[in-house]
């Protein structure tokens, strides 16, 4: 089977990474070839970064489901309630509490 072509967007974004002069603080900045889109902290920027990696694995995840169910031609109901339950199922995995201490490596005392 032949992989579908990609479409271009148009659309061009530019990342960098910058030091603020006003603060001497590390940024990053996204820009178009129009204008600028933001400046991010680099605690946004990695934020974002996981986000659009999240994101990524999911439309990857649910498309595979979608091409499954077509290939073997199963109701499109059933695929419609179990990328429901998928989704359900990823969403607690991703609101699941981490444990957030920290131990002093010199002291060994909790923070």
């Amino acid at each position: 089977m032949n992989a579908p072509q990609d479409k271009p967007t148009g659309i061009n974004i530019f990342v960098q990474g910058i030091v603020s002069a006003r603060n001497q603080k590390p940024y990053v900045q996204v820009a178009s070839e129009e204008r600028m889109i933001a400046q991010l902290t680099i605690a946004e920027a990695r934020s974002i970064a996981l986000d659009l990696m999240r994101a990524a694995s999911y439309a990857e995840a649910d498309a595979m489901l979608y091409g499954f169910f077509k290939k073997h031609d199963f109701p499109q109901q059933a695929l419609g309630a179990l990328m429901m339950d998928f989704r359900d199922f990823r969403h607690e995995l991703d609101t699941e509490r981490v444990e957030t201490s920290h131990i002093d490596p010199d002291t060994g005392e909790q923070a």
